[in-house]
């Protein structure tokens, strides 16, 4: 499957041009194609960068307490390894539920598969 039909909720944020391309790829010209993913890849960077950011000010503020050394004490790396494996996975399994969910609904479950996909809620 190529990555724009994978990522096809993206194609209606992108321009209204590229909804016609949600289906298929081959709809798109290759001057489209070659902007959707050129965007695509800055958004993803982008991403990669916020959630990089969100992870380093997240442990940071909740393990770094000790300014009076310039190195972390045993305690402090300690946190800051649970806490970085903690967000790591805590966004995979995000990712994995979002992922359930853009299945389900690409598949004909519509709203009602929302709620499955997130345990009947």
């Amino acid at each position: 499957m190529r990555p724009c039909v994978r990522n096809a909720a993206l194609l209606i944020t992108l321009r209204p041009s590229f909804v016609a391309g949600i289906h298929s790829c081959h709809s798109l010209s290759p001057s489209e194609q070659r902007e959707f993913q050129s965007v695509l890849e800055k958004r993803q960077t982008r991403d990669m960068m916020q959630f990089y950011s969100n992870l380093v000010q997240r442990c940071f503020d909740d393990c770094i307490n000790d300014f009076t050394s310039k190195a972390l004490s045993t305690k402090e790396e300690t946190c800051v390894s649970r806490c970085v494996d903690k967000f790591i996975k805590t966004s995979d399994r995000l990712g994995q539920r979002f992922a359930e969910q853009n299945q389900a609904m690409m598949q004909g479950g519509g709203a009602g598969g929302a709620g499955a996909a997130f345990g009947g809620r």
